[in-house]
């Protein structure tokens, strides 16, 4: 089991990052300094938007080389192998480059495979999928107010910790950088 590998940043954050710059813009910050870091959301095309890049299908076929050449004494020529992934493009060429990988990884024994898309295995957080998450996290009535509740709580802790680790009096994160504040500062608390 593995997870896609690397992937392009999705629309979202794309259009994200020219938004945060645009803003940097009109807020003053150095035009030398915004022009480098316009490249950045630039040099991401949003037809590439949320694929796998080039480095997460080396990373891919390069772990499927590594699981081949590990696991290869437990395959034996009759033997086959299903490769299973979700119908997402970004999964659909992970499991491909994988693949590659695991078949050069197995030194020349040639067991047959067969790929089986299973978005309902897969797909946890897939709106279709998972009755568990619809009930309890889609159509929870209270799950907003659950958040809030813990935003209110826990954020200015959550910031006051980061600023002490960064040695600075306070810091200006937005709700938009929010989650990926908290995620990152709970796991050490």
């Amino acid at each position: 089991m593995s997870r896609h590998g690397i992937r392009y940043p999705g629309t979202e954050h794309i259009e994200s990052g020219h938004a945060i710059i645009s803003k940097m813009r009109s807020h003053g910050a150095s035009p030398l300094t915004v022009e480098r870091l316009r490249s950045a959301p630039e040099s991401l095309p949003l037809k590439d938007a949320s694929l796998l890049a080039e480095t997460g299908a080396d990373e891919q076929k390069e772990l499927g080389l590594r699981t081949g050449r590990r696991f290869g004494s437990a395959f034996h020529k009759s033997d086959h192998v299903t490769f299973v992934s979700s119908s997402v493009s970004r999964a659909v060429s992970s499991r491909k480059n994988f693949e590659r990988g695991f078949g050069d990884g197995l030194n020349g024994l040639n067991v047959s495979s067969s790929y089986e898309r299973r978005d309902d295995l897969l797909r946890f957080f897939g709106h279709r999928y998972c009755s568990r998450y619809q009930t309890n996290v889609k159509k929870n009535a209270t799950a907003s107010a659950e958040f809030n509740r813990f935003r209110e709580k826990m954020y200015p802790r959550v910031v006051q910790s980061v600023a002490r680790r960064l040695s600075v009096d306070s810091l200006n994160i937005t709700d938009g950088m929010f989650c990926d504040t908290c995620i990152c500062e709970l796991e050490s608390m």
